[in-house]
């Protein structure tokens, strides 16, 4: 919980004179909280306040959280390169699409990689002095122990006991890293009075405690109930909060004392009858643990605090570790990855077997699209189910917030634009700069409210010759141009979702994307095609105002209408 090593003496108040200017400006506990929310570590925050609105609703799906983590370039290239490591990816499956990474490795895992992530990301952007390095080796090592005692008592969520183990020193770490002028001064206080309980000379200092502090960031950052009740010490009345303060102690001993040290006895002796196992047994499971803390620091991007984490001595010295932390500089803007598209485009035809979401499948081609043609701006936009609209569905790249407040427009032979022209010819359109004559008036002020004349591509999306939306991708926010290249590939990233939605849709209901069934009509599967021959054209049927809402079986091979596999039984005209 505290910062520096405690050793027996008196309390000695600090003296005013002693107090640094700046502490007494800055009494506040909310005006830290505000200052690293804003200006010390405002992509942590952001990052843990998205992905936490995300994994508290009961509906989240995985697109959900795979459009949070793709907003972010740098925390996409990390997650994938862990979602790849041995650690995580026993398959050896090559892992190509965040929304793939969800899938296969789970929700809890794959937000726990990344509030990590984001952790390291932003400690090393800080002042890397060595308490912090050691706080992020004694936070990875006692979050490895604290998941291996959350298996072992049969925890149905280990990786929240991870992540919860992991933040336990935020606090700490957040102020170490930005606090300056302060922070000197606060070791330099804590430094003349070694004797002296660290949270006490805080207090007097700062006005609060770093434990304070880090309980605070768990509240407003909402981090998630279990730190919280850690935090607080509530291990008799929430038994899980018991693996966190477990390992946290098991850390520090093993920093202070090392492995071999016989103040180490006890505490495993006590740590092993409170997981029920042999005490031989659980020493070589935490030893092993220690060992795995090493490379999962490293995997995160921590090798420097990984070297730090102590090893017992039979194992050897402590690994070389390749500090990762190189790696954390990321182009503000991707550059076209043949290989990557190639890998994307194969792990949606691989993802057919498993028929997945409708709305994972959008978020894969937006990735590849996004990521691997480099592209700075790409979204879907849907129809609307009266078809009166076009309205932003998914987007990524910069500015998605803006992106898809003003993709809406309305359809109609009197609100024509370039959008609509795209829905009607059902034909990819690169719109070059400058303007072909032909498609100036099709340019309204609200297509150039999102296009600002920049070059950009668009492609319509159809099932069973039914277009429902439309992919956009640009390279406005950067400037870089458009080439046939790029454009090649986004139409065969948009010909890919053709014949993925066609095969879906081909056996499930869609409500949100092919529109509603008509109360007074029914499909039912049939392998005889009697009833369906005397069944309305597709033409008579959308002059009545019906719409094919689904059908189910195996559709006959040219998609004809009706399905060769269905009964439609109608309403009488």
């Amino acid at each position: 919980m505290n910062s520096m090593p405690e050793d027996p003496a008196v309390d000695e108040p600090t003296p005013e004179s002693e107090i640094p200017e700046e502490a007494r400006e800055t009494r506040s506990l909310g005006d830290w909280v505000v200052r690293l929310s804003e200006q010390g570590m405002p992509i942590f925050a952001k990052t843990a306040q998205d992905i936490g609105k995300v994994t508290s609703r009961s509906d989240s799906t995985a697109s959900d959280l795979s459009r949070v983590v793709l907003q972010d370039a740098a925390l996409t290239a990390r997650l994938l390169r862990i979602a790849n490591s041995p650690l995580f990816n026993v398959t050896g499956r090559s892992i190509s699409t965040v929304s793939r990474a969800v899938v296969l490795l789970g929700f809890d895992e794959v937000r726990s990689i990344c509030l990590s992530i984001a952790v390291v990301e932003s400690m090393l952007k800080g002042q890397q002095k060595d308490l912090v390095l050691d706080q992020m080796a004694r936070s990875f090592h006692a979050a490895v122990q604290a998941r291996a005692f959350a298996v072992q008592r049969g925890d149905k969520a280990p990786e929240e006991v991870f992540i919860a183990t992991l933040l336990y020193q935020l606090g700490d770490m957040a102020f170490w890293t930005f606090s300056g002028e302060l922070g000197k001064q606060l070791a330099a206080a804590m430094a003349r009075r070694p004797g002296s309980d660290p949270e006490q000379v805080q207090r007097e200092v700062l006005g609060f405690t770093l434990n304070e502090l880090t309980t605070s960031l768990s509240r407003e950052w909402k981090l998630g109930d279990l730190l919280q009740q850690a935090l607080e010490g509530k291990q008799d009345r929430h038994p899980r909060c018991g693996n966190v303060l477990m390992a946290q102690e098991l850390a520090r001993a093993a920093e202070q004392h090392g492995w071999e040290d016989a103040a180490m006895k006890p505490l495993l002796e006590r740590s092993a009858e409170a997981l029920y196992m042999p005490v031989k047994e659980f020493t070589d499971m935490v030893h092993a643990n220690a060992e795995q803390a090493v490379q999962v620091a490293s995997g995160y991007g921590a090798g420097k605090a990984g070297c730090r984490i102590p090893l017992p001595k039979k194992k050897g010295k402590t690994p070389v570790v390749v500090a990762a932390e190189e790696e954390s500089e990321h182009k503000a803007f991707l550059d076209p990855d043949p290989g990557l598209q190639l890998q994307i485009l194969r792990e949606i035809s691989m993802s057919m077997e498993s028929r997945p979401d409708l709305n994972m499948l959008l978020e894969m081609v937006l990735e590849g699209i996004y990521r691997g043609i480099g592209m700075d701006r790409t979204l879907f936009a849907m129809r609307s189910a009266d078809q009166r609209f076009l309205k932003a569905r998914y987007a990524l790249g910069h500015d998605t917030d803006l992106m898809r407040r003003k993709f809406h427009f309305e359809l109609g032979p009197l609100k024509a634009n370039i959008f609509s022209q795209v829905l009607d010819s059902g034909a990819a359109l690169w719109v070059r700069s400058p303007v072909e004559t032909k498609l100036k008036r099709l340019l309204t002020p609200a297509v150039q409210a999102i296009t600002e004349d920049a070059p950009f591509f668009a492609m319509p999306i159809e099932i069973q010759g039914k277009v429902i939306g439309l992919f956009y991708a640009d390279r406005n926010p950067s400037g870089r141009s458009l080439d046939e290249e790029s454009y090649n590939s986004f139409r065969h990233f948009g010909q890919q979702a053709n014949m993925a939605l066609t095969f879906l849709t081909a056996r499930r209901y869609i409500r949100t994307v092919v529109g509603l069934q008509p109360d007074n009509c029914s499909v039912t599967p049939s392998h005889s095609r009697q009833a369906s021959n005397s069944a309305p054209s597709r033409a008579a049927m959308a002059e009545r105002g019906w719409r094919l809402a689904w059908y189910t079986g195996r559709p006959s091979r040219a998609m004809e209408w009706p399905p060769a596999s269905c009964r439609i039984r109608w309403p009488a005209a």
